[in-house]
């Protein structure tokens, strides 16, 4: 797993006493839900062979999403006795649909969702949907106390937007903005300061691994977290992108770009 390299103004002990913990159990009169028998469950829907199953690490899980391409029915029933069970589960049926068939035109499947073929989007809901989207994740930083995410979103980044295949960031640690690392790399930890119960960290890898993207994992798994940081869905304008095939990219300490696939008229 990820571990932070920045500091917390605010300890999770403290966030443990202002927003309390979720507890998810699997019935009246059955044990609480834990990490391992959810990981369980998650090989069962799968057809793992017992002697595969590593039930106490959730890198075990990385890829298990894409096994249920292209439709995502036969995960109905992997969040029975989670309280947020039906929130998960839409979550997930978006992402299924949005992405649609994983088969490649040139053959061969997909390893990753990947969205082929996005609804339009209009370019000013784009930018309006790109400054909701950095306002909750500055919401976020600001509930764990974060200052170095807060600082850099704030004042808030312009925003452009434009259309084409998106550009590389650059590589080189040295050349990547303080804005870029804030939201690529920085961001990513979040979740781990957030006190939701031992669930979720089994959980990540195999969201993270959806498309190798922090952001889309930590908009599917929010409901995770709602409680906890009193935010009712700060990135699910981050998902409205995503779904419509946009791209960010960052070159500087003021602004962001967005990239909208091409769109015919």
């Amino acid at each position: 797993m990820f571990s932070a390299d920045f500091p917390l103004a605010c300890p999770v002990s403290k966030l443990q006493r202002a927003y309390g913990s979720l507890t998810f159990t699997t019935g009246p009169h059955e044990k609480p839900m834990t990490p391992e028998k959810l990981i369980q469950r998650c090989h069962d829907l799968i057809g793992s062979a017992s002697e595969e199953v590593d039930r106490s690490n959730g890198d075990s899980l990385i890829g298990f999403f894409q096994s249920f391409r292209p439709d995502g029915t036969g995960l109905h029933g992997l969040f029975d006795g989670i309280p947020v069970a039906s929130d998960l589960q839409s979550r997930l049926d978006n992402v299924f649909i949005a992405a649609g068939d994983d088969r490649r035109p040139q053959g061969g499947r997909d390893a990753y969702f990947v969205i082929r073929k996005p609804d339009p989007l209009d370019p000013t809901l784009a930018g309006e949907l790109a400054s909701q989207w950095l306002h909750g994740l500055r919401q976020f930083a600001e509930v764990l106390g974060v200052a170095d995410i807060v600082n850099i979103l704030q004042p808030e980044p312009k925003v452009r937007v434009l259309e084409g295949i998106p550009p590389k960031h650059p590589k080189n640690e040295s050349e990547k903005s303080n804005l870029l690392k804030a939201i690529q790399l920085q961001s990513t930890h979040l979740v781990e300061h957030v006190d939701a119960g031992p669930l979720p960290a089994a959980l990540r890898p195999a969201y993270y691994f959806i498309a190798c993207d922090s952001m889309l994992r930590d908009y599917l798994m929010w409901p995770f977290y709602a409680e906890a940081t009193g935010l009712t869905d700060p990135l699910s304008p981050y998902f409205e992108l995503w779904r419509h095939g946009v791209k960010y990219r960052i070159f500087g300490e003021t602004q962001v770009d967005l990239y909208l696939p091409w769109q015919l008229d």
